[in-house]
């Protein structure tokens, strides 16, 4: 895409810096996945900082900067001379809203054309593995690529540009959405759908914008995930499941989510967009995670608990309640108010 383009989609964005025009623009790029000849958004104080440090790469990558109006006229001097020694920039005086607008030239020229009708086998297009037992039944898009001993049950249906590592298992009538990477041995039960789109929105005008995702989904080697359990895909950059994760029935996991190593999410539990938990994290039934939390590692969070949006929590905590705080703390809180209940209720 070129540039008047972008400025086309969009005509509230306006040139801060124009040292450098790209010819063409990739991609839109996210914070933990810098892409050459592309630009990322930066909304506030928060995504600047963590930006900057990769500064040196983003340079060499030749990215483009799309920031808040307000935001970059409120910057100090020695901030602003970092962030104008990108090659262009242009400011935007409503960054969730150009965010959305600029998501669907992308997501059209990523998901647009993939050809989801024709069997990608009948077209010549596939590298499955002859070792590979596949059912009646079965849709397998264009470029899949399927590894040795991958079973796959009736009903399933993989989409363009997935690949399946040797040795995985797919029960029946298992979704799995373009741009999805599965490692070795890994089973996914029935009714699991990977990367269905994100649940993001911009409120503009009275409607709900929707934010158009293309990140796709990765997920490593050993991961079981239960019956009718979701994985939304990244919405620039793969919403990602370690290796050795172990999630239950009916689990929510949204876009954007990092899940280390090891992780034990338990049936009914729910990770919303953009949370990190840390290896070895458990999630009790019914727990909550809020958006951009980061839950470290080996924390266990007891079931029903909510960790409120953008809590940090350090390694090895134990939590319970709501908002979710250290476990002892919660359960002294819970038999006080039981104490005194029952004393009420005496009188």
């Amino acid at each position: 895409m070129k540039l008047t383009e972008l400025l086309k989609f969009d005509s509230s964005l306006k040139i801060a810096k124009n040292n450098e025009w790209p010819e063409e623009i990739l991609a839109i790029s996210a914070l933990d996945a810098l892409l050459p000849h592309s630009f990322i958004f930066i909304k506030n104080g928060k995504f600047l900082e963590k930006f900057l440090p990769q500064l040196e790469k983003a340079l060499s990558l030749k990215l483009g900067l799309i920031i808040d109006e307000k935001f970059f006229s409120l910057m100090n001097l020695e901030m602003k001379q970092k962030v104008e020694s990108m090659p262009w920039i242009l400011t935007s005086p409503n960054i969730a809203l150009s965010l959305t607008i600029l998501s669907k030239p992308f997501y059209d020229s990523k998901m647009k054309d993939l050809n989801t009708q024709v069997d990608g086998r009948q077209m010549g297009t596939t590298d499955i593995d002859p070792t590979a037992r596949i059912s009646q039944n079965v849709f397998i898009g264009e470029h899949v690529k399927i590894g040795a001993n991958v079973e796959i049950l009736s009903g399933s249906v993989i989409l363009p540009h997935v690949s399946i590592g040797e040795n995985t298992k797919i029960y029946p009538n298992v979704t799995i959405y373009p741009y999805t990477t599965i490692g070795k041995n890994c089973r996914f039960h029935s009714g699991v759908v990977l990367g269905s789109d994100g649940f993001g929105y911009t409120f503009h005008q009275g409607q709900h914008q929707k934010i158009w995702h293309v990140g796709g989904v990765t997920i490593h080697d050993g991961v079981e995930i239960g019956s009718n359990s979701s994985v939304d895909m990244g919405t620039f950059s793969p919403t990602v499941i370690g290796a050795g994760c172990i999630i239950d029935n009916l689990v929510q996991i949204g876009h954007n989510v990092k899940l280390g190593r090891g992780c034990v999410l338990c049936g009914q539990s729910g990770v919303a967009g953009s949370a990190v938990l840390e290896d070895f994290v458990v999630l009790g039934g019914r727990a909550a995670i809020g958006p951009d939390s980061h839950i470290g590692m080996g924390t266990q969070v007891a079931g029903g608990a909510k960790v409120n949006e953008s809590a940090i929590w350090p390694a090895g905590s134990k939590l319970g309640g709501h908002p979710a705080r250290d476990l002892k703390e919660w359960m002294k809180g819970f038999a006080y108010l039981r104490k005194v209940s029952l004393k009420e209720n005496k009188e």
